[in-house]
């Protein structure tokens, strides 16, 4: 409901005197007027959880002829503490309106009101009150605790290392989120666990960070990390690193700018070009591979120490890089990292990978009611590309694109838009080439997301049927069954030959 009287009793009066007309001084016959209008006609938050924020959207329109002047938006009254809003002043023509965000963040269990005052030239609403109300409740929150907050190696000779652990706690009643954790200042330290970043800890638990310190001259350095998380009244913790009295450099920082979210089997460049020196010095880069999927077999970066550098995703999953840039003067920054979660686009995404250098493994996908080697019902490195589905439109047909016969793999067959139904993935060991038993692993992705990955030991010229995939549910019926390449009957027992010895079963492509 709009607050205020509508424009209607002046715009109707303008009319009328208009249509009469008027002898003598007709200098506000065709006045025109603003008309401030709020809605909603008050803004009531409920109840907020203490300690955190609230927003709700005051929409005010100009509902008369004239040009709406607003001078100024306040809150006032004994809790106006406890509501925010943008003052700035701003102008509507006719008919415009404009969105103003009011947020409630309660510090105390109580009832909260206050008053929202618009200051505007609406001549009959110059003054317009819009009330506010909300109650601060009870709700668990993270509470983060970082033990000690200046890690201090002391005295360590140059050439050498040392070792010291950082105590990550979460005090408060509900998860902590680390949302970021980023090093600055010298590339003396570094940090030997995991990146936090990501991390959850659940209420009253900890995660022991350990930090190294290896300085390359006895002048002193020093740094910070830098962590910010979902605590609601303290979002940013800074630690502070120093060794051998922490010296007076001004350090290098490096800088990564990458995509979160890249497509396997891409090129993705990785931008340190925002990288800088307090001083102004010339940098070198030094780019590094600091994780990758299991199973990947990329080893290198290209253009490692130039300042855009590019690495191929050749499967699904989370890769990580790291950039260290040092000055002229050689000293060097703390190392940056960046990850990045490699998300296949099609539909359904099906990769396998394996241990060995040698031995030549395949994937499978078989259409529902094909056996091994079907045509045109497995697609596999005989029948890449089948179709599936609608003829002419690839969308529901699969896709081998990777036949790797050198070892590793990864192998991945992929479906963009996937038919109705249910799809078996089995593995053929096809010849080990000496290496002997492999290790092979396969990740089942539905719609972008990893839905089933499992290992299983395969020995030469065995299957290892993984599960069947449920389409349009983009789930995984787990089957794990791994044999000798026989031929089964409806009950997995071997078919006998004429001498009663196990029938091969299909070994390569049919003629």
């Amino acid at each position: 409901m709009l607050a205020a009287e509508t424009p209607m009793n002046r715009t109707a009066l303008a009319l009328a005197l208009t249509l009469v007309g008027c002898d003598g001084n007709e200098t506000n016959v065709n006045r025109v007027y603003p008309n401030v209008l709020v809605t909603p006609a008050a803004l009531d938050f409920g109840g907020v959880a203490v300690d955190y924020s609230s927003s709700l959207d005051l929409l005010v329109l100009n509902g008369g002829l004239a040009v709406l002047e607003v001078e100024s938006v306040e809150i006032v009254g004994d809790d106006a503490g406890a509501f925010t809003v943008d003052p700035a002043a701003f102008r509507l023509a006719q008919d415009e309106q404009i969105a103003l965000p009011v947020q409630f963040s309660p510090d105390t269990y109580l009832e909260y009101a206050a008053t929202l005052v618009i200051h505007s030239n609406d001549e009959e609403s110059a003054v317009l009150e819009v009330p506010l109300t909300g109650s601060g409740v009870y709700a668990p929150s993270p509470d983060i605790a970082v033990d000690p907050l200046v890690v201090d190696f002391g005295t360590v000779s140059s050439g050498s290392t040392d070792f010291l652990v950082m105590e990550l706690k979460n005090e408060g009643s509900a998860t902590l989120t680390i949302a970021d954790a980023v090093q600055l200042g010298s590339g003396a330290f570094s940090l030997q666990s995991d990146n936090p970043a990501g991390y959850s800890i659940p209420a009253g638990q900890s995660q022991s960070l350990v930090w190294q310190y290896a300085p390359t001259s006895d002048a002193g350095d020093n740094g910070s990390f830098v962590i910010t998380s979902n605590d609601p009244d303290e979002p940013e913790v800074t630690v502070t690193l120093l060794g051998n009295g922490g010296g007076d450099f001004d350090y290098p920082t490096a800088v990564i700018a990458c995509e979160a979210t890249v497509r396997p089997r891409a090129l993705v460049y990785l931008d340190g070009r925002a990288s800088s020196d307090p001083n102004g010095l010339a940098l070198s880069y030094a780019w590094t591979i600091e994780a990758l999927p299991a199973g990947s077999a990329v080893e290198k970066l290209v253009d490692a120490t130039q300042p855009v550098a590019q690495l191929t995703t050749d499967i699904a999953g989370e890769y990580t890089v790291g950039l260290i840039v040092t000055n002229s003067d050689g000293v060097s920054s703390a190392q940056r990292q960046c990850r990045m979660d490699a998300v296949p686009e099609e539909e359904l995404h099906v990769e396998l990978a394996w241990n060995t250098t040698r031995s030549d493994l395949d994937l499978h996908l078989l259409l529902e009611g094909s056996e091994l080697f079907d045509l045109p019902g497995d697609c596999n490195y005989c029948n890449q590309i089948p179709d599936w589905g609608v003829p002419i439109s690839k969308d529901d047909d699969p896709s081998l694109d990777i036949d790797d016969k050198a070892g590793l793999g990864p192998e991945n067959t992929n479906i963009r838009v996937p038919a109705d139904g249910e799809y078996r993935v089995i593995v053929h060991n096809f010849d080990d080439n000496g290496d002997g038993a492999s290790l092979a692993t396969v990740r089942v992705y539905a719609y972008g997301v990893l839905v089933h990955e499992d290992s299983e030991t395969m020995e030469y010229n065995t299957t290892w049927e993984i599960g069947v995939v449920n389409w349009p549910e983009g789930t995984v019926g787990v089957t794990d069954i791994y044999r000798p390449n026989y031929e089964y009957d409806a009950d997995g027992n071997a078919v006998p030959d004429v001498n009663g010895n196990p029938t091969p079963g299909p070994r390569g492509c049919p003629e």
